[in-house]
């Protein structure tokens, strides 16, 4: 995932799952070619922007001219 300006990745967010939960969640993301830490964060990212608690569309910065 390319890096944009705007917030800091500064908060962390933790919870307990069983090993099967994390065993799935450890396959399904190296199928993707992530970690387990960005694919659950583009899950949870993904349900908030569905459920409207965040914006559908975000800003990217501006490109530099050459």
């Amino acid at each position: 995932m390319p890096k944009i300006e705007g917030d800091a990745k500064a908060e962390l967010l933790c919870t307990r799952v069983t090993s099967v939960i994390k065993e799935a969640v450890l396959r399904e993301s190296r199928m993707e070619g992530l970690t387990a830490s960005e694919w659950l964060r583009n899950l949870v990212v993904k349900e908030l922007k569905e459920r409207g608690a965040l914006p559908k569309v975000y800003r990217f910065p501006p490109l530099e001219s050459r």
